[in-house]
């Protein structure tokens, strides 16, 4: 099996590089440029400035964004110059674990940093990958984060569906993303306009706790701001900032 080299002498694109190869459990070589080309090495990742000093046929070169080099990187390595079928899984939660399947393989797993994040993850997929169809399949729990998510992803030309979780078990040590990747795979039902977004007590009461550990114990938000955090209207580090600032002109008041 042919697998990456990742040539440089960039100690910053390197490090970066392997991180990004390592979280994804991507097999590579490190070689310098003035190293041979193992005959094992189906492609070779570099930085834009060293591309002329390697002779080999087939050389990614990377700027800026590492996931972008390394997706060309693994369609080369693969063969695979498009997919006839994209399916995004997701996860819906907080921060909702994503899946990216071609043609029923799996090429990323990785966390969202919000609901509305999954709209950039899924936007750098369709940049970053020739296909023919992509549709979004979101699990069917956790209700305010998944109507979150699927109002996000509205304007993209992706088919979106709701798939019933009730059959998936959450194991392993990324249970999130090894659930986005069996919610991918599941057929769905077809998610048709805006969805209600609406935080429950319960959630509300969740944010408040999450807000005491974020900030230490010093911070707890309050209710209304919870709703806002839980709602997607702010996020959580700045409903702490805003309840940091009120306690603080309460003080001074008194």
């Amino acid at each position: 099996m042919k697998i990456i080299a990742v040539v440089t002498d960039n100690f910053q694109f390197y490090y970066d590089m392997v991180k990004e190869l390592k979280q994804r459990d991507i097999p590579f070589i490190s070689l310098s440029p003035r190293d041979p080309i193992p005959p094992h090495v189906g492609v070779v990742i570099t930085t834009s400035l060293e591309t002329e000093a390697i002779h080999f046929d087939n050389v990614i070169a990377v700027s800026e964004d590492l996931r972008q080099g390394v997706r060309k990187a693994l369609s080369a390595i693969s063969k695979k110059a498009s997919y006839q079928q994209m399916v995004v899984g997701v996860d819906p939660g907080y921060e909702p674990g994503v899946a990216l399947i071609g043609d029923g393989v799996t090429l990323e797993t990785a966390y969202a940093e919000s609901p509305e994040a999954v709209r950039d993850m899924v936007e750098r997929f369709m940049n970053g990958y020739d296909f023919q169809r992509m549709m979004v399949r979101i699990g069917h729990g956790d209700p305010t984060n998944r109507n979150r998510t699927i109002n996000a992803l509205r304007g993209l030309p992706v088919l979106m569906e709701i798939v019933n979780e009730e059959n998936t078990t959450k194991t392993g040590v990324a249970p999130d993303l090894d659930a986005a990747v069996t919610i991918a795979l599941s057929k769905g039902e077809v998610a048709l306009g805006d969805f209600v977004v609406e935080a429950t007590e319960g959630e509300k009461r969740e944010m408040q706790r999450r807000s005491r550990i974020k900030s230490d114990g010093e911070i707890t938000i309050s209710k209304a701001l919870a709703k806002k955090v839980v709602e997607g209207e702010v996020d959580l580090s700045e409903a702490i900032s805003i309840q940091r600032e009120k306690k603080k002109r309460f003080s001074r008041r008194s």
